[in-house]
């Protein structure tokens, strides 16, 4: 089992090196943070400001979702295709990754309008649920819909397929290779909550140090936060390229310097394969 554990996480290690190596890769999701949040406060700012009733609001929300979706779907695909545009010391810029992404527009508005068609009708059942039974349903619809589109990025950037498609490829790909893969997000994942963690015992400092100087304690705090901020970018990012990373490879793709395909072999479930009575593959 820590052998199936430690392999993914060897290939999540060199992924880690990958991005290090490219810094600007972590800009993508400072970018996608800041441009949904401002689409927030504009979307929601004049929904408040027209005074527009109830009704208005469900028509809107929609909108919301879909905006937010493919702003942050769009950002994304431009991020994995700046990574996969790197080649030894040259680095793909970040103006010539968005002008390659926007040859995905209609996919990505596509997916982003599956996800908010999918989002609104969990809502609505949400709705018709008692208050445990909300989140309970909830918290298994957001549990499944997020293992089942794990690789639906790497998928659209690969065949520009439409959202089913897109899900069907995705939730295949999880099936065939389900395994020691995660051992690497989850390397991810832990890489990054440390610093989350750090982020979150320095805003803690900081409030106790409110009591001795308001000003050294703001500081602080916000020290904190942005330790948390950047934990969150770097998890982002981590796991998003490990996932193309291994989708690529899986699929033929070329490989990433510092990453060898028995790195991606022990980061896999092998299929077994069924013998016939006589000793010959089942077909």
């Amino acid at each position: 089992m820590f052998e199936n554990v430690k392999a993914g996480w060897r290939m999540g290690s060199a992924v880690r090196k990958l991005v290090f190596n490219d810094r600007k890769l972590l800009l993508f999701p400072i970018m996608s943070g800041i441009v949904i949040l401002l689409e927030t406060v504009a979307i929601f700012l004049t929904f408040f400001l027209s005074h527009m009733n109830s009704n208005a609001f469900y028509i809107m929300l929609p909108v919301y979702y879909v905006v937010v979706y493919f702003t942050s779907a769009y950002i994304l695909v431009a991020m994995l295709i700046a990574f996969k545009g790197n080649s030894g010391n040259k680095r793909m810029s970040i103006g010539d990754a968005f002008s390659k992404t926007y040859e995905y527009k209609v996919q990505i508005l596509e997916w982003a309008l599956f996800e908010s068609i999918i989002t609104m009708i969990i809502r609505v059942i949400e709705q018709r649920l008692g208050l445990i039974g909300s989140v309970i349903f909830g918290l298994a619809t957001s549990i499944a819909i997020s293992i089942a589109t794990t690789f639906a990025i790497p998928v659209i950037i690969e065949k520009k397929t439409g959202p089913v498609a897109t899900l069907k490829s995705s939730t295949q790909f999880i099936i065939n290779n389900f395994g020691k893969t995660f051992g690497g997000l989850a390397y991810t994942d832990l890489y990054s909550l440390l610093f989350v963690l750090a982020g979150v015992g320095v805003i803690f400092i900081g409030i106790m140090s409110v009591f001795a100087s308001v000003v050294l304690g703001i500081v602080i705090a916000v020290l904190g936060v942005m330790l948390m901020a950047y934990g969150m970018m770097l998890g982002y990012t981590l796991m998003n390229v490990y996932k193309l990373v291994l989708y690529d490879a899986m699929n033929g793709g070329k490989l990433p310097e510092g990453i060898t395909m028995d790195m991606v072999n022990g980061s896999i479930k092998k299929a077994k394969q069924r013998r016939s009575m006589f000793g010959g593959p089942v077909q």
